[in-house]
């Protein structure tokens, strides 16, 4: 078999945006995130979600994931008074629609890889711990 040299494929990134509209206003969404942003958003998720002892709360998951996911994906900006109360801020995007309206426009692919990809690593973070090695530590 002939080999194909890499260059010679042409290949480029995904860098499509979606315009969504919402209240009059222009919403732009990312129909494809690169994968160091991607574990990025990962890695927010988990770090957020923890409880005391190391426990992933499902709750604070979903509320953090939910936010990282339109933070990332969209031109939306929040300021750091904002983003304090994250719980409020997690209530409005849900409650008005927003969060849905939003990811209806994010290719299935995209979510359920971020989703599939955080629940594989805290089932890798309890695997880790309960080993010997973890019980050690």
């Amino acid at each position: 078999m002939a080999k194909i040299a890499f260059t010679k494929l042409s290949l480029s990134k995904n860098t499509s945006i979606k315009e969504v509209e919402w209240k009059d206003q222009k919403i732009e969404v990312k129909q494809y995130l690169p994968v160091g942003e991607k574990l990025d958003l990962i890695s927010r998720v988990i770090n957020y979600s923890s409880d005391d002892h190391a426990f992933y709360n499902p709750c604070k998951i979903e509320i953090f994931e939910l936010i990282e996911i339109i933070l990332t994906y969209t031109n939306i900006n929040v300021t750091d008074k904002q983003s304090e109360d994250i719980l409020k801020l997690y209530d409005l995007f849900i409650s008005s629609g927003f969060a849905n309206k939003i990811k209806e426009n994010i290719p299935e692919e995209e979510l359920g890889y971020i989703d599939n990809s955080i629940w594989a690593t805290i089932n890798e973070i309890y695997r880790y711990r309960d080993s010997a090695m973890g019980i050690m530590e």
